[in-house]
């Protein structure tokens, strides 16, 4: 059995962050095993978040937006989202980028192989053999976890276009937000527009629920929201396909001494949207710079602050529940917040009376009774 100082089980944004991270660590000097069915050659995802200041992977940022549109019933604004920018990443040159940087470093080893487990000692087995590691960061997800009694769980689901049109059909300084002008059928359903010119951009199809549906029926309900566009005639360029969990299920990153979980795996997804990527990228940043210092890992990590964590258990127990639409809860909030006001308390960073006004404009005896609900649990 081949031995390793760390071994990165999955070779995801969050492992494959970590990995780039360590080596580029002067503290660290760690023989590194990454283990993954894939070898990351697709343009399999998309990754966008919005910041103030630039990130580790800034140079990867394929575009960026200064404004944002959100629409919906009754209602819609194009704001300014200064100082945040809204940005996009795209799998594929993350993926170049980060296998170019590793194969230049002797420090690292990349296996094509399928993880069958990890035990608790850091062994992993996969359907070629066994690999140790001194420390084992798992980012391999089993959904099954989310089935606890006491979790509630949505999930957000997508199908996107990369479409290309004839006329122009898309304003580039502007992303789409969230825009609820489509049939919400009873839950939380949206479009999405990424725009990269006049005539070319990202059109999604956003489902926030408990349901996953057939191919078809996305494909369906995407085209029409295209159409409603004004948009008739185009070309797929690109699609994609998506379902990340939202979830108040209580991740533990901390399996044993030798194994510590990592991204959707460790619970890097902020649980009201789904967003990961850039969250993801602090929480590791953090631990390897622990790691660096030879101290726990896990020691001072952001996004932890106990009240944030109710409010998302809120949101989703309220999402859950059927009583509203996606619409008649994310509408009041953009309408009295606004969009850096929504950013702002997504990033954790409010007051506390900037989180009451938030709370205010919303359907205040549901999300009270569903406030109270998670701090039972």
């Amino acid at each position: 059995m081949k031995h390793y100082d760390y071994v990165v089980a999955g070779a995801g944004a969050a492992g494959l962050t970590l990995a780039y991270v360590s080596i580029n660590n002067r503290d660290l000097n760690k023989s590194i095993l990454i283990i993954d069915r894939e070898d990351k050659s697709k343009n399999d995802r998309t990754w966008c978040f919005w910041e103030k200041n630039d990130n580790l992977f800034e140079h990867l940022v394929h575009k960026s937006w200064e404004q944002a549109i959100y629409a919906g019933s009754g209602f819609s604004e194009t704001y300014e989202l200064a100082p945040y920018t809204y940005k996009l990443i795209r799998g594929i040159d993350f993926y170049e980028f980060i296998k170019k940087s590793l194969s230049e470093d002797d420090r690292i080893t990349w296996i094509k192989e399928d993880i069958q487990s990890i035990d608790k000692s850091g062994v992993v087995t996969t359907d070629k053999g066994q690999y140790k590691g001194e420390l084992v960061f798992d980012s391999t997800f089993d959904p099954t976890k989310l089935q606890q009694e006491k979790a509630t769980t949505l999930l957000q689901h997508f199908k996107g276009y990369v479409i290309e049109t004839e006329t122009p059909a898309f304003n580039p300084d502007a992303c789409t937000y969230m825009d609820f002008k489509i049939d919400q059928e009873g839950d939380c359903r949206f479009g999405y527009i990424l725009p990269f010119t006049e005539h070319r951009a990202l059109v999604e199809y956003t489902i926030f629920n408990q349901s996953l549906l057939e191919q078809e029926v996305y494909e369906d309900r995407l085209k029409s929201y295209i159409k409603s566009l004004g948009i008739e005639h185009y070309k797929i360029v690109e699609d994609e396909y998506g379902i990340i969990p939202m979830t108040d299920h209580d991740f533990q990153m901390r399996v044993s001494e030798n194994v510590i979980r990592i991204g959707i795996n460790g619970g890097f997804a902020k649980p009201s949207t789904g967003y990961t990527f850039l969250r993801g990228q602090k929480i590791i940043l953090k631990m390897v710079d622990n790691l660096s210092k030879e101290i726990d890992p896990l020691k001072d990590l952001p996004y932890e602050k106990a009240r944030f964590k109710k409010y998302d258990a809120t949101l989703l127990n309220v999402l859950a529940s059927g009583k509203y639409t996606g619409d008649e809860v994310f509408t009041p909030m953009f309408k009295k917040n606004g969009a850096k006001g929504f950013f702002k308390f997504l990033d954790e960073e409010t007051s506390l009376a900037e989180e009451l006004k938030i709370m205010s404009s919303t359907p205040i005896l549901d999300f009270g009774a569903a406030f109270i609900k998670s701090m039972l649990k």
